[in-house]
């Protein structure tokens, strides 16, 4: 056997040990904390110590977020560890190895396409822009903030994007049809790379190791057929017989159960309907307040904005049921506060033996808001 063949099957190997490793390690919020807990267990300590030694980051929260020091300590990592696994798979392993790892990088990406192209269908992961953004001068907003608010006012554009992440997704699942879904996935992969180095959204890495893992799968009879424009493949590691048993049974029950719990946050109420009632934008008119304007955030957070700087000050709040508003800062301190809504829908907020009175704002009917199309200017 040449070097040529060797070298290959050895840097195959090893993208196929850092990508099954990826998958098991960096933690995804929506599939519960158990990859978190995992991976905190076997690599915190580690990554601590590197952090503190080595990069002289002291007290850095270890949560493996995309774009983070803990991340990129943990791609390190498993570089390390990849290279020495792929030492270790001997030849005889490494198609069944193969065949193994393309089934779960496939099955991967196709939850992330589904899972975020849901998210995308009903607005989840560009909600339209809450009222304290939409009072904040654009010029003030971070260009992710500013990214993320835009798409979040066009409903049609986050409809047709989700729609083809959903499609690309449900297309992975079939054999047949996989080809075209790994096509579809690099270039909604890339997209979504070029977005977020072009506005610093804080997922690049993430993106970036789901790019190149969608061009891993499409390797061999694909890249031929992408360089040719002659034919589907006829044959690739995805399409041979797998040496798993009941394959079909697992693939649907995994299916099922992700499917589940992506789908489960859409049909379920919030928990505090009390504090719904609050949702929304205030104007203070109390003349002696430092304060302009009061927004009660979807998400539970309580927001001021100064009248003088517009500087803004969040708290996460709770409702109790004698009509007092609980608030929390940013460093856990807790205070309560008598908060009263009148028949007018204003509301009256004592605030450090301060009387507040504040009306609310239709801030609904804001241009930004609206759903309007136009086929011609005039």
């Amino acid at each position: 056997m040449n070097f040529k063949s060797i070298f290959l099957r050895k840097t195959t190997t090893f993208c196929g040990v850092f990508f099954i490793q990826f998958i098991l390690f960096f933690p995804l919020s929506f599939l519960n904390d158990f990859q978190l807990k995992l991976t905190t267990f076997l690599f915190g300590d580690l990554t601590q110590f590197i952090l503190e030694y080595f990069l002289k980051k002291k007290n850095t929260r270890i949560d493996y977020s995309s774009d983070s020091y803990s991340m990129l300590i943990l791609i390190i990592i498993l570089i390390v560890t990849s290279i020495i696994f792929s030492f270790l798979i001997l030849k005889k392993w490494f198609k069944h190895f193969l065949i193994f790892t393309e089934y779960v990088c496939v099955f991967y990406i196709s939850i992330i396409l589904i899972k975020y192209g849901f998210d995308k269908i009903f607005q989840a992961q560009f909600p339209k822009p809450e009222a304290n953004l939409l009072f904040t001068r654009l010029g003030n907003l971070d260009k992710d903030i500013l990214f993320w608010s835009t798409i979040g006012t066009s409903k049609i554009y986050n409809m047709i994007i989700g729609s083809i992440e959903l499609f690309s997704g449900i297309l992975l699942m079939f054999r047949r049809s996989r080809f075209l879904g790994l096509l579809l996935a690099i270039i909604s992969c890339t997209q979504i790379l070029i977005i977020n180095i072009s506005f610093d959204i804080s997922v690049k890495f993430f993106s970036l190791i789901l790019l190149f893992m969608s061009i891993f799968l499409v390797r061999k009879n694909g890249w031929k057929f992408i360089l040719k424009i002659i034919d589907f493949p006829k044959k690739t590691f995805l399409n041979q017989t797998s040496f798993l048993p009941y394959k079909t049974f697992i693939k649907i029950l995994i299916a099922g159960i992700i499917l589940v719990k992506i789908g489960m946050p859409y049909f379920q109420q919030e928990a505090n309907d009390n504090s719904k009632q609050f949702t929304g934008v205030y104007e203070v008119t109390s003349l002696e307040n430092p304060y302009n304007y009061l927004f009660f955030h979807k998400d539970q957070y309580l927001i001021f904005m100064e009248k003088s700087s517009e500087k803004m000050t969040a708290f996460h709040y709770d409702i109790s049921f004698d009509n007092q508003i609980i608030l929390e800062d940013s460093r856990h301190n807790i205070s309560k506060h008598l908060l009263i809504k009148n028949k007018d829908n204003s509301v009256t907020f004592l605030l450090n033996n301060q009387t507040m009175n504040a009306k609310p704002v239709q801030y609904k009917n804001m241009n930004a808001l609206q759903d309007s199309f136009h086929v011609l200017v005039d």
